[in-house]
């Protein structure tokens, strides 16, 4: 079994199992000493942003807090393994990050507290659903109901390595761009630059869904599945955005083969200097590599000027056996406000639009995110998402970029695995 398929089926045994013993009431209450109520909160990072995490968010909290202490459960990996284990073993946090492509499955299997009302009318910022960007707030809703709320809204813009460009004699990307000039730039900037007969810098990089192919078929004014679920790749629009998405590597020859960037790494060809654009997120460290001056800017639009781009986003949700719902929302919009205003970008305008404050080293870049923000997507999202991006990944998009075969044959061969995981 794949792994990431094998990590879906744990996220819909382990939540069916948690809901049964939380409804149970096997749960026991947690207290620190004093008698203040604990709150566990499950999230996922490395070391300097788990440090970051409590220094900037959670121990202000704590500071302020009379009876209660949130306490993190860092998991910095096989999180969702980890946390489904906690869920089916009776003994989940009361808050935990989800990110877009688990909702679905969490809360059709009961594993999530139902915010819908408690969000209603509150009156507090964090939870004025008229700020949030309605692209990523639609992802934490699930047959109506509102199951959490996004702390970040990152959509994905063009890195570009300035240097390479005055060396091409191309100037850097505007918001004029379309797949026409990005492609002769990227073209101008692939270069055998030791003369050896062999390209060693390259336009543009992709690899293996990345970035994500759905950004080439929504420019081209397609999708590759319906908004009812329904698979839309025979589509000729999404078929031509998919083979000029291969085209980069095998008809262009301004990407890379997966060979080499199996052999040296995606991003580490852009941070060796080797890759002129680069589209990661907009939260990235791209624009920061020592030795390389790197520019942000849009990515190109589409035919007819269309313009999209993929967002990924994260929330934060509630266990349904939380002790005292009602103070442990109190609680969790507390957590979410703070790290929104310290993760960027924030799913929030008034806090977007302010996301240079937060991190300043974001500044140069500001207003290519918050304008990317405008035309970011999510997509489609179904209850089996993981196994189904493993299926489109493993079956469809990477023999396509392996062997340059064109889309609607590969479709002929995926259709029966595409179908199946709808």
């Amino acid at each position: 079994m794949r792994r990431s398929t094998l990590a879906y089926a744990v996220v819909l045994v382990a939540a069916a199992i948690g809901l049964v013993v939380s409804a149970r009431g096997l749960r026991q209450a947690r207290r620190a000493p004093g008698g203040k109520r604990v709150y566990r909160f499950a999230c996922w990072g490395a070391a300097r942003e788990m440090d970051e995490l409590r220094r900037l968010v959670i121990d202000p909290l704590n500071a302020r807090a009379g009876e209660f202490e949130v306490r993190c459960v860092p998991i910095p990996s096989d999180y969702y393994t980890k946390l489904c284990t906690m869920i089916a073993g009776g003994t989940p946090p009361d808050f935990f990050y989800l990110s877009q492509e688990y909702l679905p499955a969490f809360a059709a299997q009961g594993a999530l507290l139902d915010l819908t009302d408690r969000a209603s009318g509150d009156g507090e910022p964090v939870t004025d659903l008229d700020t949030y960007y309605p692209s990523v707030l639609a992802r934490y809703r699930h047959d109506g109901r509102l199951y959490g709320l996004p702390w970040i809204a990152q959509p994905v813009i063009l890195y570009c390595n300035a240097k390479l460009f005055r060396q091409g004699r191309v100037a850097l990307p505007d918001r004029s761009w379309d797949w026409n000039r990005f492609l002769a730039a990227a073209r101008q900037l692939t270069r055998d630059t030791d003369g050896d007969g062999r390209t060693d810098q390259w336009g543009f990089i992709v690899t293996t869904g990345w970035p994500p192919p759905q950004m080439w078929v929504w420019q081209n004014g397609s999708r590759i599945v319906t908004a009812g679920g329904r698979l839309n790749l025979d589509d000729e629009r999404a078929l031509e955005a998919i083979d000029a998405y291969a085209a980069l590597i095998h008809t262009h020859k301004v990407a890379p083969p997966l060979s080499v960037v199996s052999e040296r790494g995606f991003s580490e060809l852009f941070r060796a200097g080797k890759v002129a654009m680069f589209m990661g997120g907009a939260a990235d460290d791209l624009d920061r590599i020592a030795g390389l001056e790197v520019v942000a800017a849009e990515v190109p639009s589409g035919p007819s000027g269309r313009r999209a781009t993929f967002a990924w986003t994260a929330g934060l949700c509630i266990s349904p056996g939380v002790e005292d719902a009602a103070q442990a929302f109190e609680v969790y919009k507390r957590i979410l406000d703070g790290i929104q205003r310290w993760k960027i970008p924030a799913p929030r305008r008034p806090l977007a639009a302010r996301l240079e404050q937060f991190d300043p080293t974001k500044a140069p870049a500001a207003d290519v995110i918050r304008s990317s923000m405008e035309y970011m997507r999510v997509g489609f999202i179904r209850e089996r998402q993981v196994e189904w991006d493993t299926v489109f990944s493993e079956e469809f998009i990477e023999p396509i970029l392996r062997t340059g075969r064109p889309a609607r044959q590969q479709l002929r061969r995926a259709r029966k695995a595409l179908e199946a995981g709808r």
